[in-house]
C-alpha cells in the first residue's frame, strides 16, 4: 500500500491523504457541526426520533475524529524544523497566506537534486513520527476509511490523481542555487 518508490523509499498513501487534508480538517469539523445542528433541529420531523439521534451521534463522532486527527498532526508537525515545515507547506498544503507570509523569504540554498533528497528524508521522518504515534495504515482505515471525503481522497491518491489537489492551490516557484546565479523552478507539488 505504498504510493511511489524513489531510491528504494516509499511514501504511504494514507499518509499522503492525511497531509493533503490537514489544512481542511478544521473546516471539515465546523461543517459537520453545522450539519449536526441542522439535523438536531429537524429531529422528529418525519423520521423516528431514535434514527435521527443515531445519525446525529454518528456525525458527532466524525467531527471528533477530525478534531483528534488535526491535533495529532499538529503535534507531529511541531517537531519539524522551519525548513521541513516549508517543504511540507510547498509540497502538500500550498496555502497562499502561509507561503506569502511566514515563508515569503524562504529560498532553498541548495541544488534541485539536494532539495529532492531533503524531501525524501522529510517523508521518512514523517513516516517514523506517524508510526511512533500509532498512526498506521490499519488505524487510518479503521478510523477514517468510511468517511466519504477521506475515502475519496484516498482513492484519488491510489489512482495517481493526487495532483488534482495541487491544481487548486497556490503555485510558487522554488529558487535553487546553481553556481553564482539563482534559478526559479516551478514545481508541480514535488
Amino acid at each position: 500500500m505504498r504510493r511511489r518508490k524513489k531510491g528504494g523509499r516509499a511514501v504511504k498513501e494514507y499518509q499522503t491523504v492525511m497531509l493533503f487534508i490537514y489544512p481542511k480538517l478544521e473546516r471539515f469539523s465546523n461543517d459537520v457541526k453545522k450539519l449536526v445542528d441542522a439535523l438536531a433541529c429537524e429531529c422528529g420531523c418525519g423520521e423516528d426520533a431514535e434514527k435521527s439521534v443515531r445519525r446525529v451521534m454518528e456525525y458527532m463522532y466524525v467531527r471528533d475524529l477530525f478534531t483528534v486527527l488535526k491535533s495529532d498532526l499538529d503535534e507531529v508537525l511541531s517537531l519539524l524544523t522551519e525548513e521541513e515545515k516549508f517543504m511540507l507547506e510547498y509540497k502538500y498544503f500550498r496555502r497562499r497566506k502561509v507561503l506569502g507570509g511566514e515563508f515569503a523569504a524562504v529560498q532553498m540554498n541548495c541544488s534541485e537534486r539536494t532539495y529532492f533528497r531533503r524531501q525524501n528524508r522529510l517523508e521518512n521522518k514523517l513516516n517514523a513520527l506517524f508510526l511512533q504515534r500509532g498512526m498506521t495504515q490499519e488505524w487510518f482505515e479503521e478510523k477514517y476509511g468510511n468517511i466519504c471525503c477521506v475515502a475519496e481522497a484516498l482513492r484519488a491518491v491510489k489512482r495517481g490523481a493526487d495532483n488534482g489537489f495541487a491544481d487548486r492551490r497556490a503555485r510558487r516557484g522554488l529558487r535553487f542555487a546553481s553556481g553564482n546565479e539563482r534559478d526559479t523552478v516551478e514545481n508541480s507539488g514535488k
